[in-house]
């Protein structure tokens, strides 16, 4: 039995919902939390949903082969699809898929959203006024509580067993 292992290093498209603090489109060297990614307050703050995509190449897949996606670190669950077929959402550790049959020899696709708690926009909207405040809870983080980490955080690999 023989393992390859390729991490999916970068560069990774990252794909925000547009009108909560993030731009609409980044490439990013390096996956990273959010509040790491973000330029203003606002952003540092996002909560919700992103879509990372990256493109990856698979040498020959022989019959018996199996492949595994290792997602790594997600905050908080992440919707799978590889080459266009959903492989559902994965939502606690250790955030690994099956991709056997999936995946082919060549370039293949992978997409992973990832959405978070609304924790960190629950923080940022606390300490704004309230009438500029876009969510509310009545029992929520206070102004100036840290932000957690969110995103795909990785380190993202994909695995292939070969039994020879």
């Amino acid at each position: 039995m023989s393992f390859d292992v390729t991490t999916l290093a970068g560069p990774w498209n990252v794909s925000f919902p547009e009108g909560w603090g993030m731009p609409g489109q980044m490439m990013v060297d390096a996956l990273k939390p959010w509040k790491a990614l973000g330029t203003t307050p606002e952003a540092k703050a996002f909560s919700g949903t992103a879509d990372y995509t990256i493109d990856f190449t698979l040498d020959k897949i022989d019959e018996g082969t199996i492949v595994v996606l290792d997602l790594g670190r997600v905050e908080s669950l992440a919707k799978v699809e590889v080459n266009g077929k959903d492989f559902g959402d994965v939502w606690s550790p250790p955030y690994r898929i099956p991709l056997t049959g999936a995946v082919k020899a060549g370039k293949n696709t992978l997409k992973v959203s990832v959405t978070d708690t609304w924790y960190n926009r629950l923080v940022f909207d606390a300490g704004q006024p309230q009438a500029k405040r876009r969510t509310w809870t009545i029992a929520g983080p206070k102004k100036g509580s840290a932000l957690r980490d969110s995103g795909l955080i990785g380190p993202v690999k994909v695995v292939v067993v070969r039994f020879k």
